[in-house]
């Protein structure tokens, strides 16, 4: 059995750009040696292709419908949902995961079960280089055995900068140029192990979530439809129990992943899930063929035309759209002739599977509003990187669309709104609201464009204009608790507290464990003149994070507004423990011992906060 466990996923990864998948013109020699010591599977197919379901799908063993994440932008995953790294924590392996991408970062609930999870990027950054994310895994597993490490590269993801020699090498073909280095990149990886000792005692997976269009049908890159330039991935095996030269008959699928890896570790106590082991595939095993579903939920969540959704049995491949597709992949590996119409039988048995699946997705599925949940922050890093879509369209004849007639309008309003949040996060707040307006123009007046439209005019001081758009915004997704604290918070810039309160009740019934929300009901409560409220939330606020100075004088300021001055100069004397040097804390502490008839005490503080350099 295999004592240590290395699972590689490249982003973005096409199969054909590896040799071992045929390719002619882009060096991979040391994935392809891998493959060639080990197992791999000529056709290998995603169920989602987007980098979070589909990293989630490979770590469950789930179908989206089954685990709940359906899109990049979406809260965490459920806590009851077991991940393939909490089995092996479990059974003492060391755990370890070093990730590339904002996408993947702890919010997505894919840390559970990881002793490390390497996910800090710099302000402002979204991604981490592929030499810096190998050699993090490489410091980290050296000395260590067993292990169970996971290593995401995103370099093949777009925008496409492979560093020299191969921007060089493969001018022209940037993409292609991603793929060589970072083939160098497992080649180190591979390297460390041999080095070490432990290469042929670990068992090394290397895949992908999903491939990248690069013009096949018209998309430029991933997420919209669902062709096997973006659901055909590699698979590569190597390690124990892994015969080499092997390659499996069937088509393998994300879900299998975690079964596969269970049984070659020995591992059990396997939860459920919806794959099945490739075990005996690669010892040379002969496996019948099993469905393999996939989904594109793009289209309708992101601008309200219709979702996609495909099933794969062998050579066959069935696409239920408004106008359904029908592919023989073994003659038309290129998806070039839909057979829908003239193999009606053939499509009709394929779409019944299809629609069973959905009817029992509707019985089963765990789904929640992409946006709702998800906090700014996260919200900003994976707009940069394209993740954020422009919202329902405007048009309503355009309504349930199939995709592959709103290609066109996708394709400008997704530009649209990347650079808009671009903008946006870089403080261009000018040019996000043209963006944002030319959207408007276009007939979309989404959630999305609101809440930004309120963020950009927020940017800019303009907050009557800021508010309007949040009220907008609310209104159309009243689980959008984002919405509604920046409504609250160009209420409070307007000089009206009063009418602020109710936007942020609604903000702290969304976001119970949010101290921030509570503190800012609080201080509007306060400005209002419900010194009790106030006192009582902002209370709340502290148990729930107690560490904040600035928490404690507010609560010094409501309970001295309230006449309760003991209790107020108890809480500016918390304050100042945190912040010792504040000058307004010193002052505000002075006044209170002067009023208590401490008056010592507070000419020695005011004296202080004079030269602290506050004056009143």
């Amino acid at each position: 059995m295999a004592k240590n466990v290395l699972v590689v996923t490249i982003d973005t990864l096409r199969a054909d750009r590896l040799g071992v998948y045929g390719a002619k013109d882009v060096a991979t020699p040391n994935i392809d040696r891998l493959a060639r010591e080990g197992a791999w599977a000529p056709q290998a197919d995603v169920h989602v292709p987007l980098t979070r379901p589909s990293h989630v799908s490979l770590f469950t063993g789930l179908y989206p419908a089954e685990h709940g994440i359906r899109d990049n932008v979406s809260p965490p995953l459920p806590a009851d949902v077991p991940v393939l790294a909490e089995i092996f924590r479990r059974d003492g392996f060391a755990t370890a995961a070093f990730i590339a991408s904002a996408v993947l970062d702890r919010q997505s609930g894919l840390a559970r079960g990881f002793d490390v999870y390497a996910d800090r990027f710099p302000p402002g950054v979204d991604r981490k280089p592929g030499d810096a994310v190998v050699a993090e895994a490489i410091a980290w597993m050296k000395p260590r055995s067993p292990f169970f490490a996971w290593v995401h590269l995103y370099d093949p993801h777009a925008p496409y900068l492979p560093p020299e020699p191969y921007a060089s090498q493969y001018a022209g073909r940037p993409y292609d140029g991603t793929v060589a280095w970072c083939d160098e990149l497992i080649g180190r990886l591979v390297g460390a192990l041999r080095e070490s000792g432990a290469l042929d005692q670990t068992l090394i997976v290397i895949t992908s979530d999903h491939g990248e269009a690069l013009g096949e049908h018209g998309e430029d890159v991933h997420g919209y439809f669902v062709y096997e330039a973006t659901l055909r991935v590699p698979l590569v095996f190597r390690g124990p129990h892994v015969t080499p030269g092997t390659q499996i008959e069937v088509v393998a699928r994300t879900i299998d992943l975690p079964r596969t890896i269970l049984e070659l570790t020995g591992r059990t106590g396997a939860p459920r899930t919806s794959g099945r082991s490739l075990a005996d595939a690669l010892k040379g095993a002969r496996m019948r063929e099993e469905a393999s579903f996939s989904e594109s939920l793009v289209p309708l969540l992101h601008y309200g035309w219709s979702d996609l959704r495909a099933v794969r049995d062998g050579r066959w491949k069935f696409i239920l759209a408004p106008r359904p597709e029908l592919y023989d992949l073994e003659r038309d590996p290129g998806e070039s002739h839909n057979l829908a119409a003239e193999d009606y039988a053939k499509a009709s048995v394929l779409r019944g599977a299809v629609e069973a699946a959905l009817r029992n997705e509707q019985i089963t599925a765990r789904f929640d509003t992409a946006v709702a949940g998800v906090s700014p922050e996260v919200l900003d890093r994976l707009g940069a990187l394209g993740y954020i879509g422009a919202g329902g369209s405007g048009d309503r004849t355009a309504r349930g669309a199939d995709p592959k007639d709103t290609l066109a309008e996708y394709k400008v309003l997704s530009t649209t709104m990347q650079d808009a949040l671009i903008a946006l996060r870089t403080s261009r707040h000018a040019d996000a609201v043209a963006r944002l307006r030319e959207i408007q123009k276009r007939g979309v007046g989404s959630y999305e464009v609101h809440y930004y439209l309120g963020r950009a005019y927020a940017g800019q001081q303009r907050w009557r204009e800021a508010a309007g758009e949040y009220d907008k915004a609310a209104r159309m997704l009243p689980g959008g608790a984002e919405a509604w604290r920046g409504l609250g918070e160009s209420r409070v810039a307007l000089g009206d507290s009063r009418a602020a309160v109710p936007a942020f009740e609604r903000l702290v019934a969304l976001a119970p464990g949010d101290a921030v929300a509570r503190m800012e009901l609080g201080e509007a409560l306060r400005d209002a003149g419900r010194f009790q409220d106030a006192a009582r939330v902002i209370r709340e606020a502290l148990a729930l994070d107690p560490r904040p100075a600035q928490y404690w004088h507010s609560l010094g300021t409501v309970l001295g507004a309230a006449g309760d001055i003991a209790a107020a100069e108890r809480a500016f004397s918390e304050a100042l423990s945190r912040e010792p040097d504040n000058g307004q804390y010193v002052y505000n502490h002075g006044v209170a011992l002067y009023r208590l008839g401490r008056k010592d005490e507070a000419a020695a503080a005011l004296r202080r906060a004079a030269e602290l350099g506050y004056r009143q």
